[in-house]
């Protein structure tokens, strides 16, 4: 079955003042945020819920995104989630690089010389997936469209949220809102809807990074390393390389260390554009395949601050009306390139919850079960300690490729490359190898041992 790879014709937008109306029944759900998480989650709640719900997606762009340079790495956790919706794992295979189950040879910054080698655990079919963030989403976004999955409206800015008590209310900047029986954030970073739960602001994580792409045909001839996936690692710096767009282009992203008193010229923006000659003298003492990479790249690469924010204690609100997913609820550092695929995982759980409190309400049960809130509680007790670990490790790998983690100070550069093949020995292999389903049945029967006992508890003061 052919699949499409293009934006969702169903999409809306609206710019005068309205009311979009939804049934009450079903189920409304609404996803802020149209990204790989909102479309993510739109996919496994058709997935596991079916007809019992309506989905409908709000997006602030007011046109489909492009980006399709930048690119994103997801490892088999993820990937073997996307294989779960019928075809989608193959499509994403389809548009995903070649890697030949290497994760990233790690080399030094100074002669290419290599390190260590990190495989990403593939399995056939069931393998990491470098792709053009675009792409991706272009294919998400066909495959909601193609499984009717979900409504998406554009131009559609958050500007808050109201518990009506049996539902809530979302009010939009263009003056329209819309009610809800469930709000998911899935809108990233700058999330909106974080905001007006949690007063916490994103801070600057000492890294900035420069992103740009380059066409693989025009690479140096014949390519002297044994894959186009690489990392160079050096004091203060980082630089990595992996192929995107099933072959056709190498994405790079260099990282360096800067106090914030060195970067001024971002100001109040989180992003910009630079002079390609500020990267080749940044990375000067880089080994020359690296500086003919950096000379392949457009004039004006793209430059980006990392923030970071502090971890939150709570996800859900309202009494589970308002749950946050991906970015909104652990945006996370890009160091193990994990951050989309914890936002699928979310997706994943969230959905497996609200099905079963769906099934339980459908049956007309009793108590706390058939408590919207408790399934959202659910959902934050499985998914919020691993993204959350995923967070903290992320932190300490920008640490580590830079040769900057705690008893580096002083040390040769032989004995600090001696300490990063032990510190990324296993550390990938936890976030590619959980058991997401069987995490998930653990929590739940928790969740309904402890229902019982208080059942119990309830019983014997009725005597």
């Amino acid at each position: 079955m052919a699949h499409p790879h293009k934006p969702s014709t169903t999409t809306t937008t609206t710019t005068t003042t309205t009311t979009i109306t939804i049934a009450k029944t079903p189920f409304r759900v609404a996803i802020i945020g149209g990204g790989i998480g909102g479309l993510s989650t739109a996919l496994f709640l058709q997935e596991f819920c079916g007809g019992a719900i309506e989905t409908h997606i709000y997006e602030q762009a007011r046109s489909d995104r492009d980006n399709v340079g930048a690119g994103i790495g997801l490892g088999v956790n993820a990937t073997k989630l996307l294989h779960r919706i019928d075809g989608l794992g193959d499509a994403c295979n389809a548009i995903a690089g070649s890697k030949d189950g290497i994760w990233f040879t790690l080399r030094r910054w100074d002669t290419s010389e290599e390190v260590t080698t990190v495989y990403s655990n593939d399995e056939g079919e069931i393998r990491q997936a470098a792709v053009a963030r675009g792409e991706l989403l272009r294919l998400l976004a066909g495959f909601v469209e193609q499984n009717g999955a979900g409504r998406v409206w554009l131009g559609k800015k958050f500007r808050g949220v109201e518990d009506l008590g049996d539902s809530a209310r979302i009010d939009f900047e263009d003056g329209s809102s819309v009610e809800a029986d469930l709000v998911i954030a899935c809108d990233g970073i700058h999330s909106a809807v974080r905001k007006q739960f949690a007063r916490d602001q994103a801070v600057y994580s000492g890294r900035f990074i420069y992103r740009g792409t380059v066409p693989i045909a025009e690479l140096p001839k014949p390519w002297p390393l044994p894959s186009y996936s690489s990392m160079w690692v050096g004091p203060g710096k980082h630089i990595v390389a992996y192929p995107i767009s099933a072959n056709k282009t190498l994405n790079f992203v260099g990282c360096v260390t800067k106090s914030e008193d060195k970067i001024q010229d971002f100001r109040e923006s989180w992003s910009l554009t630079c002079d390609r000659k500020e990267l080749e003298d940044e990375f000067a003492d880089c080994d020359e395949l690296v500086q003919k990479i950096i000379r392949l790249l457009p004039e004006r690469p793209s430059k980006w601050l990392i923030n970071d924010r502090d971890p939150l204690p709570v996800w859900t609100f309202m009494d589970g009306k308002v749950a946050l997913l991906g970015d909104a609820a652990h945006p996370m550092v890009p160091h193990q390139s994990a951050g989309g695929g914890q936002a699928i995982e979310d997706a994943y759980i969230i959905s497996k919850a609200l099905a079963e409190y769906l099934e339980r309400k459908g049956r007309a049960e009793r108590g706390n079960l058939v408590s919207l809130e408790r399934w959202m509680e659910l959902y934050q007790k499985v998914r919020l300690p691993r993204a959350q670990r995923v967070q903290k490790t992320s932190r300490e790998a920008g640490y580590l490729y830079q040769l900057q983690m705690p008893g580096m100070e002083g040390k040769p550069i032989d004995d600090c490359l001696s300490i990063l093949v032990e510190g990324v020995r296993n550390r990938f292999k936890w976030i590619w190898t959980e058991d997401l389903d069987a995490a998930y049945d653990k929590a739940k029967m928790e969740m309904l041992e402890q229902e019982a006992a208080q059942g119990k508890l309830a019983c014997c003061f009725c005597m």
